[in-house]
C-alpha cells in the first residue's frame, strides 16, 4: 500500500499552503488522479483493489485532517497567552489571501505537485496490484525486480517483554497498536532553530523535524544505551539505505547474536535506513522491534519505526543540524 499519508501531507503543509477549504480541493483532486489512474491499468486492477486503494486515502486524508486541527487548537491556546504573534500574522497572507494576491498561484504550483506525486504512487500501487493479484511471472519493471531482489524475511511470531527481536525477525515498518503520542504528526513547536533542524528529545522519547509557522513533524523514538549520555549538537555525515548490521562483540559474547555480518533487508536491526551522525559512533536508524518505539533498549542509538524513517530520510539531507536535549 502506497504511504499516501506522507505524500498528502507534505503537500498540504508545505510553504504558502491552503485553509482547509483549499485542502479538500486538494484531496478531491488527488482522489479522482488515483481512481483514474488505476482504472487505466492494464490488465485491468480489480475494483476491490481500487475500492482498498481509495479507502487507504480516504484513512489518510481523516488522519492528516485530525491533527492538523488539533495542531491548530494548541496554536491559538498559545498564541492567546503570548504577545508574540509574528508567526500568525505572516501565516494570515495565505490563509485568507485578497483577489489578485500572489497566494494563487503558490496554490495551484502545489495542486500541481501533489496531482504529480500521487500518479507516482498511483503507478508502484498499480505494480504492486498487477503482481500480487495476477501472479504474472518474472519481473519485468524496476520496481517489480527490486521487489523479488529483498529475502524474505522470518515474521516475528513472538517477541520479548521490551519488544525488542533478534536479528534476522522482521516485527513489520511500524507497530499498528503503537500509542497515538508516537505517531508521526504535525505539531506546534517553538524553537529558535532553523527551519530543517533535527531536535531529539531523550527524557520524552521524541524527535522533531523544524517546520515554518511554529510547527514541527514529530516521531517516536527509542533510545538506545549507546546514546544515552548523547548531548548537543551534531550534524549528519552520511545517509545509508538498507545498512548492514554486525553484531557487537559483547552482543556475540553473550550469544545474543551470531558473528558475521547480516545484509541489509527486512529484519535487519539497523532498519530500512540509517543517518550517521558526525561524531563517529552515533546514529539514527531504522527498527526491525517498532514495538520498542516510545521506551528505553539496551542495545544501539536513536531508532525510529521503518516508515518513519524512510520519512524522515527522504525530507533531510548531509550536513543536516541535529540538536540532542
Amino acid at each position: 500500500m502506497v504511504d499516501y499519508y506522507s505524500i498528502l501531507l507534505r503537500a498540504v503543509t508545505a510553504p504558502g499552503a491552503g485553509d482547509a477549504q483549499w485542502r479538500r480541493g486538494v484531496y478531491d483532486r488527488a482522489r479522482q488522479m488515483l481512481a483514474s489512474r488505476l482504472r487505466s491499468q492494464r490488465p485491468a486492477v480489480p475494483r476491490a483493489d481500487i475500492a482498498a486503494e481509495l479507502d487507504a486515502m480516504d484513512a489518510a486524508i481523516e488522519r492528516i485532517e485530525s491533527e492538523l486541527a488539533w495542531t491548530e487548537r494548541n496554536a491559538e491556546v498559545a498564541d492567546a497567552a503570548s504577545d508574540a504573534r509574528n508567526d500568525d500574522i505572516a501565516g494570515a497572507a495565505w490563509l485568507e489571501p485578497e483577489r489578485g494576491s500572489t497566494a494563487k498561484p503558490a496554490r495551484s504550483g502545489a495542486i500541481t505537485w501533489i496531482s504529480l506525486a500521487i500518479i507516482v504512487a498511483a503507478l508502484g500501487a498499480g505494480g504492486y496490484v498487477m503482481w500480487v493479484s495476477h501472479k504474472v511471472g518474472p519481473a519485468t519493471t524496476k520496481t517489480e525486480a527490486s521487489t523479488a531482489a529483498v529475502p524474505q524475511p522470518v515474521r516475528a511470531t513472538a517477541a520479548a517483554k521490551d519488544g525488542e527481536l533478534a536479528a534476522g525477525v522482521d516485527g513489520g515498518s511500524s507497530d499498528p497498536d503503537q500509542p497515538y503520542v508516537f505517531r508521526r504528526q504535525p505539531t506546534f513547536y517553538r524553537t529558535l532553530q532553523p527551519v530543517g533542524t533535527i531536535i531529539v528529545d531523550k527524557l520524552q522519547r521524541y524527535l522533531y523535524l523544524i517546520q515554518p509557522n511554529s510547527v514541527a513533524l514529530r516521531y517516536g523514538i527509542a533510545l538506545g544505551d549507546q546514546c544515552k549520555d548523547l548531548a548537543g549538537l551534531r550534524h549528519i555525515a552520511s545517509k545509508t539505505e538498507w545498512p548492514p548490521w554486525q553484531a557487537t562483540p559483547d552482543m556475540i559474547k553473550r550469544k545474543l547474536a551470531s558473528p558475521g555480518t547480516l545484509p541489509g533487508g527486512p529484519g535487519n536491526p539497523l532498519g530500512a535506513r540509517v543517518l550517521e551522525l558526525d561524531d563517529g559512533s552515533s546514529r539514527i536508524n531504522g527498527t526491525n522491534a517498532p514495538k520498542t518505539i516510545g521506551s528505553s533498549v539496551e542495545f544501539g542509538c536513536i531508532r525510529l519505526a521503518n516508515d518513519d524513517i524512510v520519512d524522515l530520510y527522504n525530507r533531510v539531507k548531509v550536513s543536516t543540524p541535529v540538536v540532542v536535549n
